[in-house]
C-alpha cells in the first residue's frame, strides 16, 4: 500500500476485524524514510539483518513496526507488528468521506 501511494504516509487503511466505520492512518513504517522505496523483496520486504541500531542487531529482520493513528482508538496513536499480512485493506477518500457522512 505505502509503494502505490508513491512511497508516502497518510494513507488510511481498515483492519479485517474491524467495524466498518474504523479505520486508521498509517504514520510511518519502521526503517522506512517516506519517499523512498522499501529495502527486501515484496511482498513482506524482509529478510535481510537488522540494522546496528535495532535491539535485535545483526539478526534477520521479522515483521516492521507500523506506527497508526485513529480518533476511535485509545490511545490514538499505536504501533503493530501485524502491518505485513494480508487482513488489511486500503480505503480510497471516497470511503472516508461515506464513513463520516
Amino acid at each position: 500500500m505505502y509503494i502505490r501511494n508513491g512511497c508516502r504516509f497518510g494513507f488510511f487503511v481498515r483492519r479485517d476485524s474491524w467495524e466498518r466505520e474504523k479505520y486508521a492512518k498509517v504514520l510511518e513504517i519502521e526503517f522506512v524514510i517516506e519517499g523512498k522505496m522499501i529495502k527486501g523483496e515484496p511482498p513482506y520486504f524482509g529478510g535481510f539483518k537488522n540494522p546496528p541500531d535495532h535491539p535485535r542487531a545483526g539478526k534477520i529482520m521479522g515483521p516492521r513496526i507500523v506506527t497508526l493513528n485513529a480518533s476511535w482508538a485509545k490511545p490514538k496513536t499505536w504501533s503493530t507488528d501485524a502491518g505485513g499480512n494480508f487482513c488489511w485493506t486500503e480505503l480510497n477518500t471516497d470511503e472516508i468521506r461515506n464513513i463520516k457522512d
